[in-house]
């Protein structure tokens, strides 16, 4: 079958129309009248249907129109040869042996038209008519098929979530960003609604825009809420449209959406730090101008004159021409022309414009913003002008934090960190004298960081004990504070200090940073923020700094824990087995010498002692053993290890199968235990089977009951009498040691089915 590629296209100026008839006679008379009802038409006559075909397929043919009864190959005949290449080619019958029986077999064969010769040539005309019809109706199937292939392309190449819906909202396709930005399948989704998709607390929100979708046959945009498949919440931005017929009946409804969360997240923290900046920005004061509809000066405020240094009150501006006001200002920038050139720009664009940064020669920076505004007499425009100078210097100050803030991660020691909060909040924030006291139980706050300025002023540093002074009471708090006079303050520690305003920012439970000066008022807001800013980058490296040091406490630990093992392990190995060698040796004198049921209990006694030594050995040394990976064949693997295990009669069935990643001694040790833990309690088939993410063993014995199923793992439990009590103790510890997860539940037939996840099965 052909296929049409590109963009649909408007039907060809030339129809080019392939005449197949055994009478020349007809084909020379039809292509005369087709031509002259036309001239669109270019007529190619054969009365060989084997030389047609030849044609057909080397060159584009528009329309076929065929005679039925033509010796040897009659024209259904030629259709079915045609249809084997080119199926879309439209085919009409031209006969003049007409019957019920040929129309009816002509619809059968998939004819696009039939057409009985007549008399006259009225017919010719028809015959033009069905030829463009046919060449039409063709074209607009094949632009219709394109349409659809490049509209599925676009689905599924789509980087936005996409779900189709049908007119009662079934679900009928998902690309494959929708799937991963849902965490669901398509299979889970196609046939379904978007119910398992939306928490329930938007349940009834999505209703409402189903509902409005349907009475408009339109657009909605929404921001909502999805819940994925693994449970976690996601906000995503949806834009949905209905897609309507021209009878106005629905023919799909498309949702496309995408994950805003990060952006959203990332908004709502620039939000924040705007508000944060507005704090520190409100008091500000602005430059205002307001031109009339003839850009005379309307208004201006004095602060504008101020930012400016320009002479006068508003009232000696008020009236004059405001292009001669810009290029009088325009002297004070780094680029005068630039200065008006973009006032006459914005003027002629009337769009709000926020924010527009300019510099001036002086090197202070200012931002302006614009907007149109309404006058009874025409179009004014509005200037706001406000210096942003001490703002840029704010960021600067606000980026040296964020680069402090490596520095203080990359800190190894509590000391340390505060060394660089010190050097930081100086340089940075201007607090040349600072000092960093922290928490030390049974001593109060130490002071273990301090400027040179702060050691100067005050001498040696005082440890502020429990309860004692401003210092303690701002970290009981937990409230950053600004005193503009510690002497006025009841708690002062000194009355005789000579600092008189002090700042305190609290290090939640590590400490405090501790600012002053000898001059009253000396910090303000700004200095506040900044160092709470300061204290946070502080509070982390410490928490990062203590939580290293119990790392390295618990790293400590366990190599004490593995040297007291290794040592058990050793008086194991050694002072247990040879005793029981010896007495397992004076065993078999003993058996050679007399025949006695009673050593047969000292034998079977020898052999549990044996089992319980390496059990004891496997766990002590192999617990933290590094494991050594190498891909493993499930299948041809456990039945390996069903073969090392006494099994009576009990049978096996292995349906698992791939490749695992694993240190095989220690999967022969997991596999063996288990399927003779699976014989020896009881069962008679052993079964091995896969999991999603992982594989278990399951027996049909009487299986655990729930209120036990937490036991089974713990060392020396055992149900059976003989058993060791160690061996889902090192399955527990061997599916661990690869970070694979094990649990107990009932099996298919009533007994117990251990299920090892969190395994990646590769294929073999």
């Amino acid at each position: 079958m052909s296929e049409t590629t590109g963009p649909p296209q408007d039907p060809p100026a030339e129809i080019r129309v392939l005449h197949v008839d055994d009478d020349p006679g007809i084909v020379d008379l039809t292509a005369s009248f087709l031509t002259r009802f036309d001239d669109a038409f270019s007529v190619y006559t054969s009365t060989d249907p084997e030389a047609a075909l030849e044609r057909i397929r080397n060159e584009r043919i528009d329309c076929v129109v065929s005679d039925y009864e033509m010796p040897g190959m009659d024209g259904l005949e030629l259709l079915e040869r045609v249809t084997e290449f080119d199926g879309d080619v439209p085919f009409i019958l031209f006969t003049g042996r007409g019957s019920e029986e040929i129309a009816s077999k002509a619809i059968s064969a998939g004819v696009t038209d039939y057409l009985q010769k007549e008399t006259g040539t009225e017919q010719y005309t028809v015959l033009a008519n069905r030829i463009q019809n046919a060449v039409e109706q063709t074209h607009s199937q094949r632009a219709l098929a394109e349409s659809q292939r490049r509209l599925s392309r676009f689905i599924d190449q789509s980087p936005l979530g996409t779900i189709e819906y049908d007119e009662t909202f079934t679900i009928v396709r998902v690309n494959e960003a929708a799937t991963e930005i849902t965490g669901y399948d398509a299979a889970d989704l196609v046939g379904g609604t978007w119910l398992p998709i939306v928490p329930e607390d938007g349940r009834r929100h999505v209703a409402e825009i189903e509902r409005k979708l349907l009475a408009d046959r339109g657009g909605y945009q929404s921001l909502n809420d999805i819940v994925r498949q693994d449970g976690e919440r996601r906000l995503c931005s949806w834009h949905n449209q209905v897609v309507t017929g021209e009878d106005g009946d629905i023919i799909s409804i498309f949702s496309q959406f995408e994950d805003v969360t990060e952006e959203h997240e990332q908004r709502e923290r620039l939000e924040r730090t705007n508000i944060l900046r507005s704090t520190l920005f409100e008091t500000l004061p602005v430059g205002v101008l307001a031109e009339d509809a003839d850009r005379n000066v309307l208004r201006v405020n004095e602060r504008l004159l101020e930012l400016f240094d320009l002479p006068g009150v508003p009232a000696d501006v008020i009236g004059t021409d405001c292009e001669a006001f810009a290029r009088e200002v325009s002297d004070m920038f780094a680029d005068p022309d630039g200065f008006v050139t973009r006032i006459n720009g914005l003027i002629e664009e009337r769009e709000p414009t926020w924010n527009d940064e300019l510099v001036l020669d002086d090197g202070r920076a200012f931002e302006r913003n614009y907007r149109p505004i309404e006058l009874p007499d025409g179009q004014g425009h509005l200037w706001v002008y406000y210096e942003i100078t001490e703002r840029k210097e704010r960021e600067r100050r606000l980026e040296a934090l964020n680069e402090t803030a490596r520095e203080l991660m990359a800190a190894e020691s509590c000391e340390e960190v505060a060394e660089v909060g010190v050097d930081a909040a100086k340089t940075i924030i201007g607090l040349d004298a600072n000092v960093v006291n922290l928490y030390r139980e049974g001593e109060g706050l130490v002071p273990v960081a301090a400027t040179d300025t702060a050691r100067e002023l005050v001498g040696p540093l005082p440890t502020f004990a429990e309860r004692e002074g401003i210092a303690w009471r701002v970290f009981e708090r937990g409230e950053a504070k600004s005193i503009d006079d510690v002497q006025s303050d009841p708690d002062v520690y000194n009355p005789e200090t000579p600092i008189r305003s002090e700042m305190f920012v609290p290090l939640d439970e590590y400490g405090i940073l501790i600012a002053g000066s000898p001059t009253p008022d000396a910090f303000d807001d700004e200095d506040v923020v900044l160092s709470e800013i300061l204290g946070i980058n502080i509070v982390t490296a410490l928490e990062q700094v203590q939580r290293n040091q119990r790392i390295r406490e618990r790293e400590r630990e366990l190599t004490r824990q593995n040297a007291r093992l290794e040592e058990f392990a050793s008086v194991v190995s050694h002072d247990l087995r040879n005793p029981l060698n010896v007495a397992e040796g004076r065993l078999d004198l003993a058996l050679d010498e007399c025949d006695s049921e009673q050593l047969e209990y000292v034998a079977d006694a020898h052999d549990r002692m044996a089992e319980l030594i390496d059990d004891l050995l496997t766990l002590a040394r192999e617990r933290d053993t590094e494991i050594e990976l190498t891909p493993v064949a499930l299948s041809s693997f456990v039945r390996s290890c069903w073969q090392n295990v006494d099994t009576g009669d009990a049978a096996v069935t292995v349906g698992v199968e791939g490749t695992v990643e694993a240190d095989e001694t220690q999967l022969r040790q997991l596999f063996e235990n288990l399927l003779r833990n699976a014989v020896e309690h009881g069962g008679e088939t052993v079964t091995v089977g896969a999991l999603d993410d992982g594989f278990y063993v399951e027996d049909d014995g009487p299986g655990i009951p729930p209120d036990k199923r937490d036991e089974v793992f713990e060392y020396g439990y055992s149900t059976t009498h003989g058993g060791t009590g160690f061996g889902l103790s090192i399955v527990k510890q061997c599916a661990e040691a690869h970070g694979w997860e094990i649990g107990v539940t009932d099996g298919a037939d009533g007994g117990a089915r251990f299920e090892i996840t969190g395994v990646d099965v590769g294929e073999e």
